[in-house]
């Protein structure tokens, strides 16, 4: 059991495609909750239900008859609901009108969503848990109530009088009101409060088309108040949501605003002579000339960007007879190599188009991929992603000849430049296999990139022009010690190349731990996709905080992952999360090919 140890229970959660909605939604799916997720807008058509332990109701919550019916959907498709997160609600951004000045009918509007819209939801949520608890004859377990409200509805907040107000009634209105009550329907029924202060959502995204606008928008926002991400918003509904987290917790209000009060007089377009209307060229001719009063904080400096070399091995059934190849191996263990192409690489393809990332995607295709399935390969150089070589048949250095070694590298390059009208820069060895002669073939043949070695973690780096074997000890009872204490060859000090070499190993991909295979001494398969998400999160954790004291080399977090494993339907949600995770982080990350990253770096060495 986690520290939560909600996992198993059913969660409702409104406002779910919001920016702080979405948020909840993904927490309560990584705590191993089923998600009943409600929203006004229906799902995205592209929408991944990560399977199954996510399903989408559509409907509007200030109508009482299509909230009990959206109740009714969630509990034929997950059973019993036992948290409500309360999280849908209105606020309108685009004017901020004096109270005086203030239309009844926007007045009228928040409260008919906001105030009746809350409502309506925690009364169908409580109707529900008393039938279900009817029917079992027993009380629901972790029956939990989280109301997403405001700092607004705290402090108040110059030009948000309607809205103000309506949260100011849902956290010392309802909130006190319920508490009392839940316990005749439950003994441990509980229902508290998150207020967050300013959040960063895409409510700024949406309304301005030109992400420049966004970037100035946000980093005038940043400077002034410090906001907070939606995840530090959804972590708190969990944390309430949870029995055996927040314990006997109920009719609290927890505030997540960084120490920093909603008592906001002045926004920011007025302090700095920002507006939202004028054209970026005009925004930052005037944030040049703007001085910013003294006790507001300047913008901090531009801190080093983490470049996420994203990476898809498209083995294949390739995977199976190269550096897979066994005897035992069956038509079943190939089947898992046609599901790569027929279902994993597809699914792939439309997750990194849904994020925007396709063309910053590097694809290491074997050529018997290329051949066996050349849809699929099409489609991803359509993509417009980068194409590198991964030998022919995942054959390592070490199953060939020097001579075969050199005819399946000219054909792999023959084949990627009959797809792309251009010669590969790229190349990564089958399961990280290389010889030292496989480094001088590469440089013969004026690869920029190689990524099969971990001298360094998360530093490009320079490969030897003319690397030297590490020599092993005879420990043969003949063969006298002095012969072999003598130290290897130590790569730095060897004559440097110009192929750069962009870090990879075993704890950043995904086939190691979550695919079995059945004649793989190593192989697992059985692993809970969120500790591997977890592990890759602690990674790219780190390298931010080397960032922030003060390391300014170029940082790269590589991943390698396959559509043999990252295409099953319990893992790509998973790498969904992932993805959206990092892309969270904003202009702290930029997504970027291998060939794009090795250009770069190499670049930067010649400067220095």
């Amino acid at each position: 059991m986690s520290f939560l140890g909600i996992e198993g229970c059913h969660a409702f959660v409104t406002g779910a495609r919001g920016g702080i909605g979405s948020a909840i939604v993904e927490e309560l799916l990584a705590a191993g909750c089923k998600v009943s997720a409600h929203d006004l807008r229906p799902p995205p058509k592209t929408t991944d239900s990560s399977a199954e332990a996510l399903y989408h109701v559509t409907g509007d919550i200030s109508d009482e008859a299509s909230i009990s019916s959206c109740f009714q959907q969630a509990i034929s498709h997950f059973g019993p609901i036992n948290i409500l997160a309360a999280n849908a609600g209105i606020t309108d951004e685009s004017s901020h009108p004096n109270i005086w000045e203030l239309p009844l009918e926007k007045w009228e509007n928040v409260y008919r969503v906001n105030i009746r819209g809350t409502f309506l939801t925690v009364k169908h949520f409580l109707l529900s848990a008393e039938k279900s608890q009817k029917e079992a004859g027993t009380e629901l377990e972790n029956l939990a109530i989280v109301v997403t409200g405001s700092e607004c509805g705290k402090f108040g907040q110059a030009g948000h009088a309607e809205y103000a107000s309506g949260k100011a009634g849902l956290q010392y209105g309802l909130v006190p009101t319920v508490k009392n009550e839940i316990v005749r329907l439950n003994a441990k029924g509980r229902i508290n409060a998150v207020a967050p202060g300013w959040v960063d959502t895409e409510l700024i995204g949406d309304r301005l088309e030109d992400p420049r606008e966004r970037y100035l928008e946000s980093q005038a926002t940043v400077a002034l108040k410090k906001i907070a991400q939606p995840q530090d918003v959804a972590r708190a509904v969990a944390f309430l949501a949870s029995h055996r987290a927040s314990g006997h917790m109920s009719g609290q209000c927890l505030s997540v605003d960084g120490g920093m009060e909603g008592r906001v007089v002045w926004r920011e377009e007025e302090v700095l002579g920002v507006s939202r209307t004028r054209t970026v060229a005009q925004q930052s001719q005037q944030a040049a000339t703007t001085t910013l009063p003294q006790q507001l904080s300047s913008p901090s400096k531009s801190r080093n960007k983490i470049r996420i070399a994203w990476s898809v091995d498209f083995d294949a059934v390739s995977g199976w007879l190269g550096t897979g190849k066994h005897p035992n191996n069956t038509t079943s263990d190939y089947s898992q190599g046609y599901f790569s192409a027929h279902v994993g690489v597809p699914r792939l393809l439309r997750l990194f188009h849904k994020l925007g990332i396709e063309d910053k995607v590097t694809w290491c295709i074997p050529g018997h991929s290329i051949e066996t399935f050349p849809e699929e390969t099409k489609a991803i150089v359509q993509s417009a992603g980068e194409i590198a070589v991964h030998g022919y048949a995942h054959e390592a250095a070490s199953q060939m000849t020097a001579e075969q070694e050199r005819d399946v590298l000219l054909k792999c390059i023959q084949l990627i430049e009959g797809l792309t009208g251009k010669k590969p820069k790229g190349y990564r060895a089958p399961l990280y296999q290389l010889k030292e002669r496989t480094i001088s073939l590469l440089q013969e043949h004026d690869f920029l990139w190689d990524s099969s070695l971990s001298h360094y973690d998360s530093t490009p780096y320079f490969l030897p022009s003319k690397p030297a074997p590490v020599e092993l000890p005879d420990f043969s009872p003949d063969v006298k010690a002095e012969t072999w204490m003598h130290p290897s060859p130590n790569f730095t000090s060897l004559p440097k190349s110009n192929m750069v070499e962009i870090p990879c190993n075993w704890y950043a991909e995904d086939m190691t731990p979550l695919q079995f295979f059945p004649n793989v001494p190593n192989s697992q398969g059985y692993v809970d996709v969120r500790v591997i998400e977890r592990m890759w999160k602690d990674r790219f954790e780190w390298l931010r905080s080397e960032i922030e004291d003060g390391d300014e080399e170029i940082k790269v977090f590589g991943m390698v992952i396959h559509p043999d494993t990252s295409g099953m339907a319990h893992v790509i949600g998973m790498i969904q999360r992932f993805l959206k995770w990092v892309q969270g982080f904003g202009d702290e990350v930029e997504f970027v090919t291998c060939g794009q990253l090795a250009a770069e770096w190499k670049s930067s060495q010649k400067s220095t």
